[in-house]
């Protein structure tokens, strides 16, 4: 009979490791001096067990089978399987001081963790900051009320010596902590937020963190610092000239940026915009004003044209996106881009009330805003007139301006040979030979007359003698080539 754990015909259990054909009826009792040491295998000798501890059997675990071995001639037990994540710690043996040591393969190690706090200096951005058009003028009023004076722009000089010796490879480009200690030393004073503001404008993704552009900087705080004193610091005489030639031409064409649209233009958009719409508690101006109110976080009254025109389709007030802007842009106007919406608010309802009131024949509004035929056609005459006498003076202003570039042009050293250049496309302009391969000719006296007359025009100044010379060296029976001669004259 094979040996089991449980007798099929019995009750009694059977231990192997005791005694294999033994019952064992009071399996507690007989084992509770087992549980003082360790217990060993039937085959297992003491060299092994010396060294091969055994888990105490607990009396829960009397009622499992006892330890089986593959192999019952083996007279050794079978180790536990390895796990592959099991690193072994190396046994003291006296052995091991006495062997070479065995060169181990370097086990991978996991990934660290970057921690969170690192080195990293974080004063400045990685890139540069964009502002809009109201903080730019903020930023702008703060940087003139800290460093104005003319002493600053003298120290500007002195700011960009320095740094520019911190560079000797020119790369324009300069940690933050050498421009802010060298601009505290020579004076430069400014508060840490404001120049710390002031230099995330310029730094670059390109450039280590930290690094900015000094020299884009100190150009920026000196057009702040020009608002101040803008006529301090003249230009050349020769570059007036230039920039009033180049203005004179546009300065009389050219209207101001600012969009100033026609107030009775506005009023006659509106009552056509609300003319459908029921203007009897319809237009809820508090939830208008609650909603423009939870868009301006700051509280500053101030939002942009898009903020303002989501908010009036939001509360289904029907206008026109170009009626809002002319509205924003006549009465609301803040900054560049940037309006009051308090005002537009102010102002709707005050044009809403009139517009109900027009309706009313017998208020007193109703005359003031309903215009008679007569009085149209005043008003269309008025126009016509006025229109008329802008562009008189629009023409007689060009005429001036043009007069007026012309003379300059003759007392510019440098633009002679543009001037001489139109006198050569003016000699061309006679000619009416359509083959442009053979040499253009003239008559002597032809020719010697429009030179004359040219020289005098663009006030060249060239010598009478100097082309009779010309003529002579290059006439053909009684004709000039012109290609020549103004190739001689123009040495």
């Amino acid at each position: 009979m094979a040996f089991t754990q449980y007798y099929p015909l019995s009750n009694f259990i059977y231990d192997p490791s005791v005694s294999p054909t033994k019952p064992i009826q009071h399996l507690h009792e007989a084992e509770s001096a087992r549980l003082q040491h360790h217990a060993t295998g039937r085959y297992e000798t003491t060299y092994r067990t010396q060294f091969a501890p055994r888990t105490t059997r607990q009396p829960e675990q009397f009622s499992q089978p006892t330890r089986q071995f593959q192999n019952v001639f083996s007279p050794y037990p079978v180790l536990p399987k390895i796990s592959p994540d099991h690193n072994p710690t190396p046994t003291s043996d006296r052995k091991s001081v006495i062997d070479t040591p065995v060169p181990q393969k370097p086990t991978p190690q996991p990934q660290q963790q970057q921690p969170v706090l690192n080195n990293e200096d974080t004063y400045l951005p990685r890139e540069p900051i964009l502002l809009t058009d109201y903080e730019e003028e903020r930023l702008a009023e703060q940087i003139r009320a800290q460093l104005g004076g003319e002493a600053a722009v003298e120290k500007l000089k002195i700011l960009y010596q320095e740094l520019a010796a911190y560079d000797p490879n020119t790369t324009c480009y300069i940690h933050y902590n050498a421009v802010r200690s060298i601009a505290y030393q020579i004076g430069l004073y400014m508060a840490d937020d404001t120049f710390r503001f002031a230099m995330s404008k310029f730094v670059s993704a390109d450039q280590p963190r930290g690094l900015i552009n000094y020299e884009d900087m100190i150009r920026y705080f000196a057009r702040c610092i020009s608002s101040l004193t803008p006529n301090q610091y003249e230009n050349h005489p020769q570059q007036q000239q230039q920039q009033q030639m180049m203005s004179n031409g546009s300065n009389f064409s050219k209207s101001n940026d600012k969009f100033d649209p026609d107030e009775s233009q506005i009023r006659l958009l509106l009552k056509q915009n609300l003319k459908q719409f029921e203007h009897d508690g319809t237009i809820d101006f508090d939830k208008l004003t609650r909603e423009l109110n939870s868009v301006d976080r700051s509280q500053s009254g101030i939002l942009n044209r898009q903020q303002i025109e989501e908010v009036i389709y939001k509360v289904r007030i029907p206008l026109q996106r170009s009626l809002i802007y002319q509205i924003l842009e006549r009465h609301c106007r803040a900054y560049p881009k940037l309006y009051n919406w308090r005002a537009f608010v102010q102002y709707l309802k005050e044009r809403t009330f009139d517009i109900q009131q027009i309706q009313d024949r017998s208020s007193p509004i109703f005359s003031q805003y309903t215009r008679s035929r007569n009085q149209w056609l005043d008003d269309l005459q008025k126009e016509f007139n006025e229109r008329d006498r802008l562009r008189l003076i629009e023409r007689f202003m060009s005429n001036i301006a043009n007069n007026e570039g012309v003379r300059l042009e003759s007392t510019y050293p440098n633009a002679w040979f543009t001037r001489f250049l139109r006198l050569a496309n003016a000699m061309y302009s006679h000619r009416t030979d359509p083959n442009v391969m053979q040499d253009y000719l003239l008559p002597r006296e032809e020719a010697r007359r429009l030179l004359q007359a040219y020289n005098q025009v663009w006030d060249l100044q060239i010598n009478e003698n100097k082309i009779l010379r010309a003529f002579d060296a290059y006439s053909r029976n009684g004709y000039v080539v012109i290609n020549e001669v103004l190739k001689e004259l123009a040495k």
